[in-house]
């Protein structure tokens, strides 16, 4: 039933939120520091950021055009984002890996916009992470 009191009223609608804060996990970098040495670690953050920049708006094209690549180019996303502690961000991919192996295509549609969201925020949040490091 309908009820207007002043503020449009709505059924039992359930509302979705679209943002997502990014979780950032710093004991990977931590660990990658530690194991190849401050500056190939900022080298291969820079890196990874990179990839994961240039090929997530791709990947609905990727999807569309070389279906046979997509779960490779997902799974390179998700495996830098692990490497630099983008939990979220690697959380997501797998999520995306998992709708197109089992042929959801409305799960992997739902996926991969999420999975542009928090790719797209995931990067904002290491990179304000190295403003403050200096």
């Amino acid at each position: 039933m309908w009820r207007t009191s002043g503020a449009q009223a709505r059924p039992n609608i359930s509302e979705l939120r679209l943002e997502e804060p990014a979780r950032f996990n710093p004991e990977r970098l931590e660990e990658l520091c530690h194991r190849i040495g401050e500056v190939r670690a900022e080298a291969e953050v820079a890196h990874a950021l990179q990839r994961i920049s240039d090929v997530l708006p791709t990947l609905p094209i990727v999807l569309y055009e070389q279906p046979g690549a997509f779960a490779v180019t997902v799974d390179q996303v998700a495996g830098d984002a692990e490497l630099i502690g983008m939990a979220t961000l690697a959380r997501v991919a797998r999520d995306v890996l998992d709708s197109f192996t089992t042929n959801n295509d409305v799960a992997l549609a739902a996926t991969l916009a999420r999975l542009e969201r928090v790719g797209e925020r995931s990067i904002l949040a290491v990179w304000d992470l190295e403003d403050l490091s200096g």
